[in-house]
């Protein structure tokens, strides 16, 4: 299991912070991989930008930095770097720490905001009334990532977890969850 995988299927000697005595972990999911490039492009290219606007301007024979010392220069980049690298470890860290856990007793959906914010959301299977997942996009069928939908009877009406990978194997193995656990309700 590598730390930053997207998909754990009954991971070995794993905790979280809310785990009941008894509970065993099931799958713990992040959002696929792929779903990161967007991101990963817009930092790429803004690393650039200095780059190509010094070359836009000397092309243009504009020289809009003579007024101003090397060494503010050097401290007007290296705060644009500074900028772009805070940006890319929050995208990280959202990506990292947006996790759905799904146990035996229950589904916990942790969405992740930013540096300072999450948020936790917790159903049991017993609360489960509809279990959806979609993949309509070229994008996801290629990649085999989806989100799965959970209709619930709580306030909380329905669970995301968004762009989860193989949501057809979850889907499956989800719906069997709930129907054991109100199996089990009927025959107590």
């Amino acid at each position: 299991m590598s730390v930053l995988s997207a998909f754990v299927y009954k991971p070995k000697n794993l905790k979280f912070e809310s785990q009941e005595n008894g509970e065993t972990i099931h799958f713990i999911l992040r959002r696929h991989p792929i779903t990161n490039l967007p991101w990963l492009a817009s930092d790429l290219f803004l690393l650039f930008v200095p780059v190509i606007i010094t070359v836009v301007l000397e092309n243009l024979n504009i020289n809009t930095f003579k007024f101003l010392p090397a060494e503010y220069q050097l401290i007007l980049i290296n705060l644009w770097y500074m900028v772009i690298l805070f940006l890319s470890f929050e995208s990280f860290l959202k990506w990292y720490f947006s996790v759905s856990i799904i146990t035996n007793k229950r589904m916990i959906d942790v969405d992740f905001k930013g540096y300072w914010t999450k948020r936790v959301s917790e159903a049991s299977y017993g609360s489960v009334e509809d279990v959806t997942y979609t993949t309509g996009k070229f994008w996801n069928i290629l990649f085999d990532y989806g989100d799965l939908l959970l209709q619930t009877a709580a306030t909380n009406v329905e669970f995301e977890f968004l762009s989860v990978p193989r949501p057809g194997f979850i889907h499956d193995k989800l719906t069997n969850y709930v129907e054991d656990y109100k199996k089990g309700l009927e025959n107590d």
